[in-house]
């Protein structure tokens, strides 16, 4: 039903990645989760995070999991200073049947690659994206935007509340998963021309990676990419019943249908 592939590099900057990746492909599950506050507490919330997915009741929503992993973020960290102000981002993309959600919390992005379209699922929780929504800034401005890196809901800060979008899939989607060291590096078009150079997720991955450490990989990257390959019933159904031709074949259908009655009836010569 799915193809992956997911990787996390701790690009050029020194000290341990504070990426972490994940899946449960019984489940259709897959994620990102990226730390802050520090080398080891950024590294100990990302895992955190990981684990509470993995391990959370597949029962709850991924909503609900995700404030587990903050409550989970708060325990640790006040249990431990040195691990005091840690916290963590994350998005996690989960496939029902043909319906895609995609639940996140902070500046983690989710994407959605469709007939050469690239689409952002995910709106960050960050400073310069409620200026976008304002419409105070520019593209390039808020891409060169000092404040940047600024943001507004992390899991193990305050009280986040995650966001959720779902959307229908189509045979042959992408959903494109990511911390913030990849779109820091590359813009939505590089990105979109990668993915449309890539002739599987493997390859797709391997190269967003590759161009995000040659533009300069000044953060932990990770990148997630998962193929929705549909079924035939799924695929068929939609499209007869998305084709603007149904309507006239089944009108043409029911006339030919009274046609035929009447003219057994004899009510028709």
């Amino acid at each position: 039903m799915t193809k992956f592939a997911a990787k996390t590099h701790p690009g050029r900057r020194p000290g341990p990645n504070e990426d972490a990746i994940g899946w449960n492909a019984e489940r259709q599950v897959w994620f990102v989760a990226d730390g802050m506050g520090g080398h080891v507490s950024g590294q100990v919330a990302s895992q955190v995070v990981k684990s509470c997915i993995l391990t959370g009741d597949p029962q709850c929503s991924m909503a609900d999991t995700l404030i587990q992993a903050h409550l989970a973020i708060l325990q640790a960290a006040s249990a431990d200073d040195e691990l005091s102000g840690m916290g963590a981002t994350a998005v996690v993309a989960v496939i029902v049947k043909r319906s895609l959600e995609i639940t996140w919390v902070g500046d983690s992005r989710a994407y959605l690659w469709r007939r050469g379209k690239l689409t952002q699922l995910s709106r960050d929780h960050s400073f310069v994206e409620l200026l976008r929504e304002q419409n105070l800034l520019s593209p390039e401005e808020i891409r060169n935007h000092p404040q940047g890196n600024l943001v507004t809901r992390t899991l193990g800060h305050g009280d986040p509340v995650p966001s959720v979008v779902r959307r229908s899939l189509r045979s042959r989607d992408w959903i494109l998963l990511c911390s913030d060291g990849l779109n820091d590096e590359l813009d939505d078009e590089e990105m979109a021309g990668i993915l449309r150079e890539s002739s599987n997720v493997d390859e797709a991955v391997d190269r967003l990676l590759a161009a995000a450490l040659a533009r300069g990989g000044r953060d932990n990257t990770s990148v997630a990419v998962v193929e929705y390959e549909g079924t035939w019933f799924g695929d068929a159904r939609q499209t007869l019943f998305g084709s603007p031709w149904l309507p006239i074949a089944l009108g043409a259908g029911l006339a030919i249908l009274v046609a035929a009655v009447l003219w057994g009836t004899g009510r028709l010569k």
